[in-house]
């Protein structure tokens, strides 16, 4: 979990406290890690009391726990700012060029931006709740089906309807043990929202698959999951941030196919021979 991506994708959202904060932290990194919470108020014109929610927004318990992954990044380096477009001169070779750097760039600072302990927590809530739903359109909604895919070969109960009305159908009937993951990439998809509100409303959990913005739907979670801002060229952006959310689903997947791998494993070898059945005569 990187905290200063975490700053940069989620800034637009942040107050005009968090704004001085955040920027201050951004240029004065190295001396915020040895500061305390007083200090770095002063420093910024606010109150340690505004460092500390400031913290948590970003998901961590507290100012000190801020610093500690500062000082990680900061021993890890600083990852370079490359941005790169797709034109129409470019040759085949140089598309592939770019193409991996833009996929190697995007999985690492999907990996960078990853809460393992929301990660975790989201993990328990699927292994312990009832049912899954899963709420996305368009591209979103292609990410949904291969979880729901994948959930079927080791018999997690998962659900997703590609009708919007049929959707907020199930959004409706569902009560306290249902889980749901809703995925947007703007976290502001008007029927993914609705969805993700209608069933917050009746109790269920929500995980969501967004960006780090405070956007509606992540406003909406209880176990946010973040994904890259997307370069500003659509034709590369839908490509990365279909390969972020399909990152986060897997760890999802395998975290629940970890909690109980003997059946995890029956499941699997099951579900293989009866489809294998089809190929014989």
């Amino acid at each position: 979990m990187g905290c200063t991506l975490l700053i940069k994708e989620g800034m637009a959202s942040l107050t005009e406290t968090e704004t001085r904060l955040a920027n201050y932290l951004l240029s004065h990194t190295g001396e915020v890690i040895h500061m305390n919470a007083k200090e770095f108020s002063s420093a910024c014109g606010s109150s340690p009391a505004a460092v500390v929610r400031f913290s948590r927004k970003l998901g961590f318990k507290g100012f000190t726990d801020l610093k500690l992954d500062l000082a990680r990044e900061a021993g890890a380096g600083k990852p370079d700012d490359f941005q790169t477009v797709i034109r129409e001169h470019d040759d085949m070779d140089t598309l592939v060029q770019k193409a991996e750097r833009i996929h190697l760039r995007n999985t690492s600072l999907t990996y960078q931006m990853l809460n393992v302990s929301v990660l975790t927590a989201a993990v328990e809530e699927i292994c312990a709740g009832r049912r899954i739903h899963l709420f996305g359109v368009g591209a979103s909604g292609l990410l949904a089906m291969d979880f729901l895919y994948k959930s079927s070969r080791i018999g997690i109960p998962a659900f997703y309807h590609e009708d919007v009305h049929t959707n907020l159908a199930t959004a409706a009937l569902l009560g306290p043990g249902d889980i749901v993951i809703a995925i947007s990439y703007s976290g502001e998809t008007r029927e993914t929202v609705l969805a993700a509100r209608a069933a917050r409303e009746r109790g269920c959990k929500i995980i969501a698959i967004t960006q780090a913005n405070h956007n509606t739907l992540a406003r909406l979670a209880d176990y946010p999951l973040y994904v890259p801002s997307e370069e500003p060229e659509l034709r590369v952006g839908a490509m990365t941030s279909r390969t972020s959310g399909l990152l986060l689903l897997d760890l999802l997947y395998l975290g629940v196919a970890k909690h109980d791998p003997d059946r995890t494993e029956k499941s699997l070898l099951e579900t293989r021979e009866l489809i294998r059945s089809l190929q014989k005569k």
